[in-house]
Formats: structure tokens, C-alpha cells, sequence
């Protein structure tokens, strides 16, 4: 199908959709009731993250043959588990066989030569740290605007890059094609169109934010393996930050980190600071958007050090920023703890 046809159809094809699903799921009751620890407080449609599923499959019909085999494959397991667990509870070690089966498969597509064993601690690495950032969206998807706004802004970066990306050699290079990138992009427009509001409509649930985030790491991976460029992990260094190190405090706690819980910093900014969701949205999706600037026009690393040199400068920068803000509203919690008690 010509690029300018489907430029116009799909996002034809993600409007209907929305329309299709908000009265299927009315009408099947496929809402997310909120609990004890949900930034919300009313049940609201959930599951519209199946648009990630659609896009596939519009994609796929117009332009067969374009993405490998063992990827579609790992993204609808992911996004089929994903989606019965909106629907009804699945067990935590369920949903992980899933995962790392589909991440093992897209670690295989990634633009190996050949794969040997030598390829195996990559790709056992790959695994690893696709499970952590699966797991740090899906966490994003509880406040309004999170996962969409973040998720636009990085695949915005991947669509730039994509036009304008070098090897090492100098070569301008495509390391996805440019009509699925834009697919995934309409997608996440129409689902912040219900959901970056004071009360959002839907919710992508687990199936849009763990489907966005396989997609979004495997355009990652891809983008570092074509260009040799690290420093390209920098993209998704706001919620990779913050998902990394509630973890890290987690585990110092002794605490499960697989049980759903508010200790990541965006949410703290939400239900202890007392912020309204659309200006955390906004504040991550701002600052990722800088770093992401910054990333793209600086000139191609071609050593290995100078790009763990910009990962280190980097990740300081936003460690020490985590570590501050997050010790504030920490010390207006213990604030707000002892008032109460006094009051008692």
C-alpha cells in the first residue's frame, strides 16, 4: 500500500476502533474498579491498550512481510496474557513465563549475523532488562496521561532517529520502518484522546502499556544494534530511572517488588504532594523530551567510552534529581504521619 494512502487510513482505521471498543466494553462491563492503592476513584473503562494489537494487525494487512515472524509472535503473547489479566486476575509467575518467552523471541530478531553461543549472554541480558521495562510502563498506566504522553514523546524520538540515523561508518541508516513506527504513534494519540484528562475515559491497562513497552524496547534495541550508539538508552531515562530505583529501594525494604504499589516517585508526586495527574504527565514527558533533544543532536559517538560517558552523566543528573524530590515528599509524609497521630 502507498505510504501517503496509509498515512490516511490508519488513522481512520484507530477512530473506529475506539468507537467499536467503548461500546463493546460498556456494554461487556470491562472496567477497572479501583482498590486501596489506584490513583483513581472511579471504575473507568480499561483494556483500550488492545490498540496496540489493531495497529498490528492494520500494519500487517498493509504491508505483509515487513516485520519478522518470532516479533509479531512475542508481542501478541504479551499482549493476549496481558489482556486476559485485564479481564480476570492471573498469577504474577503466569504472566512472567509469558514475558520472557516473548522477550527470548524478540532477543532472536534483533539484527544478529548469525546466532551463536557467544550471542546467548546478550540475549539472556536482553531478557532481563526487557522484563524490567515492561514491568516500569505497566506501572505507568494508573495516572492520567502517563503512558500515553511518555510513550508519544519516545516513539517521536524513534520516528526523528529512524530518518536520520548513521552507523559508525557514516551510512544513513532505517532501523524500523517508518509506517509501523507511525502506526504504534496513532495509536497512542487516540488512547490519549480519551485518557489525557482531568478524568480519563479509558485506560490502556496492562495490554496497551506492556504491548507499548515491547514495542518500544524492541525499536530501542534495534536502534542500538544498527547504529552501535548506547547512549540511545538515554531515550527512556525519566521512567527508567525512577522504575530503577524504587526498586532498588524496595529491595533494601526487603519489600515484593512484584505486588502493585504507589513508591514510584510519579506517584508519590500524585498521592503525597498532592499534584494533579496531567502535571506529572506533563513535568516526565517535558523532561524526557529535553534529554531526548539533547541525545539526538549530539554528533554519533563512535567510541565506547564517550557514551558511557554521556549514560553516566546522565543518570547522575537524574539520580541525584530522584533522590531530592523524592526525599521531600518523603519527609511531608512523616509530616502529615505524626499530625495524624497527634490529632488521634
Amino acid at each position: 500500500m502507498p505510504t501517503y494512502l496509509y498515512s490516511v487510513i490508519a488513522p481512520i482505521c484507530f477512530i473506529l476502533f475506539s468507537i467499536i471498543y467503548l461500546k463493546a466494553a460498556r456494554y461487556f462491563k470491562i472496567y477497572d474498579h479501583p482498590v486501596g492503592r489506584s490513583s483513581h476513584l472511579k471504575q473507568t473503562i480499561t483494556g483500550f491498550g488492545l490498540f496496540v494489537l489493531f495497529g498490528l494487525m492494520i500494519y500487517c494487512i498493509s504491508f505483509p512481510f515487513t516485520l519478522k515472524s518470532f516479533f509479531i509472535i512475542g508481542l501478541i503473547m504479551v499482549c493476549t496474557i496481558s489482556y486476559i489479566d485485564d479481564l480476570v486476575f492471573i498469577k504474577h509467575f503466569v504472566r512472567l513465563i509469558f514475558q520472557v518467552f516473548a522477550l527470548a523471541l524478540l532477543a532472536i530478531e534483533l539484527p544478529f549475523d548469525y546466532i551463536t553461543a557467544d550471542k546467548l549472554p546478550i540475549i539472556i541480558a536482553c531478557v532481563i532488562f526487557g522484563i524490567g521495562v515492561l514491568n516500569a510502563f505497566n506501572f505507568m498506566d494508573g495516572i492520567n496521561g502517563m503512558l500515553g504522553l511518555n510513550s508519544l514523546v519516545i516513539l517521536l524520538s524513534f520516528w526523528w532517529l529512524n530518518s536520520h540515523s548513521v552507523d559508525l561508518e557514516g551510512n544513513i541508516i532505517e532501523f524500523a520502518d517508518p509506517n509501523f513506527i507511525y502506526t504504534m504513534i496513532c495509536g497512542v494519540i487516540t488512547f490519549m484522546f480519551f485518557n489525557f484528562r482531568g478524568k480519563a475515559k479509558v485506560f490502556a491497562g496492562d495490554v496497551g502499556s506492556i504491548g507499548l513497552a515491547f514495542v518500544i524496547f524492541y525499536l530501542m534495541l534495534s536502534l542500538i544494534f544498527k547504529t552501535g550508539n548506547y547512549a540511545y538508552l538515554l531515550l527512556f531515562a525519566v521512567i527508567g530511572m525512577d522504575a530503577g530505583l524504587t526498586v532498588i529501594y524496595k529491595l533494601i525494604l526487603r519489600e515484593n517488588i512484584f505486588v502493585p504499589h504507589r513508591d514510584f516517585l510519579f506517584k508519590k508526586l500524585v498521592h503525597v504532594g498532592k499534584e494533579k495527574h496531567l502535571k506529572i504527565s506533563a513535568i516526565y514527558a517535558s523532561v524526557q523530551a529535553l534529554i531526548s533533544i539533547i541525545i539526538i543532536v549530539l554528533p554519533l559517538q563512535r567510541k565506547l567510552s564517550s557514551q558511557l560517558s554521556i549514560l553516566f552523566i546522565g543518570a547522575v543528573i537524574l539520580c541525584a534529581t530522584y533522590i531530592s524530590v523524592r526525599n521531600k515528599y518523603t519527609k511531608q509524609r512523616i509530616i502529615r504521619i505524626k499530625e495524624i497521630e497527634e490529632i488521634e
